[in-house]
C-alpha cells in the first residue's frame, strides 16, 4: 500500500514526538547490578493532538467560503476522514515533529543546499559540504536522506556551542540517532525541512470522537514509526 502524506494545514496543538530505544536487561539478584543491551533499532514514537470544531458554512460564519484544512473549525471533519483512510494502523503516514520543522538557525537555509558524502546504512556520523564559512546544522536538528529523520547530537567545527559552520574545506561532520537505515549515495542533497517518518496508528479504535455538540473536541492520535 503506497504512503500518504499528512494533509497540508492540518497541524495539532500539542505534538509528542520521540525516539524510542529498544533494550532489554537483567538485574541480579544479589547485587543488583543491572545488565541492559540493545535488542533492535529505535524507533520514532508520536502523539498528536487537536483540538477540533464541527464547523459548518451557514449565515452565521459570513467570513468564511466553504471548509478549509487549516481551520480549526472544520478540523474534525478532516480528522475523521483522514482516521477513515489510516484504517487503524493499514495505511501508512507520513509526517515531522510539528515543532520543528525547520532548521533552528535561519542561517542554516541560507545559501545553496548542502550535499553528502557518500555514506553506509548503519552509519552515525556523516561529511556534508558547504560553503566554506556557512552555517550548517546545529545540534537537535533534524536531518534526513534514507526516508526517516535522525536527531542530529554532534556537530563539527563548532560555531559557538550548537551551531556548526563549515572550515575552509567546506566540509562538517554531523552525529547524530538513530544510524542510517540505508545507503545514501554521493552528493545526495541533504534534507533538513519537514524531515518525516513513515507512521502507523496503534489503535483501530483512534477514530473514538466522543465530544459535546456544538463544542470543539480534543482528538489524540498515537502512532508509532514503520520500521523499515
Amino acid at each position: 500500500m503506497d504512503e500518504i502524506n499528512w494533509p497540508a494545514g492540518l497541524s495539532p496543538y500539542k505534538v509528542m514526538f520521540y525516539l524510542q530505544p529498544h533494550i532489554g536487561g537483567q538485574e541480579s539478584p544479589l547485587t543488583r547490578t543491572r545488565k541492559t543491551y540493545g535488542l533492535s533499532a529505535p524507533r520514532w514514537v508520536a502523539r498528536l493532538t487537536f483540538r477540533a470544531g464541527h464547523g459548518y458554512d451557514d449565515g452565521g460564519m459570513s467570513d468564511r467560503f466553504g471548509p478549509r484544512a487549516d481551520d480549526a473549525m472544520f478540523f474534525a471533519a478532516r480528522l475523521d476522514a483522514l482516521i477513515a483512510q489510516l484504517k487503524g494502523g493499514l495505511q501508512i503516514v507520513r509526517f515531522h515533529d510539528f515543532r520543528r520543522p525547520i532548521p533552528q538557525s535561519y542561517l542554516t537555509l541560507h545559501s545553496p543546499a548542502m550535499t553528502i558524502d557518500a555514506a553506509s546504512a548503519g552509519d552515525n556520523s556523516i561529511v556534508i559540504n558547504r560553503e566554506p564559512g556557512a552555517v550548517g546544522p546545529s545540534i537537535g536538528d533534524y536531518i534526513g536522506g534514507d526516508g526517516r529523520p535522525h536527531l542530529v547530537t554532534d556537530v563539527s567545527p563548532k560555531l559557538g556551542s550548537m551551531m556548526s559552520k563549515a572550515g575552509p574545506d567546506g566540509k562538517i561532520t554531523l552525529t547524530f540517532e538513530p544510524p542510517l537505515s540505508a545507503d545514501i549515495a554521493q552528493d545526495a542533497e541533504l534534507e533538513i525541512e519537514r524531515v518525516t517518518a513513515p507512521f502507523e496508528l496503534v489503535s483501530e479504535d483512534a477514530g473514538q470522537n466522543e465530544g459535546e455538540v456544538g463544542a470543539p473536541i480534543d482528538y489524540v492520535l498515537e502512532f508509532s514509526e514503520k520500521m523499515p
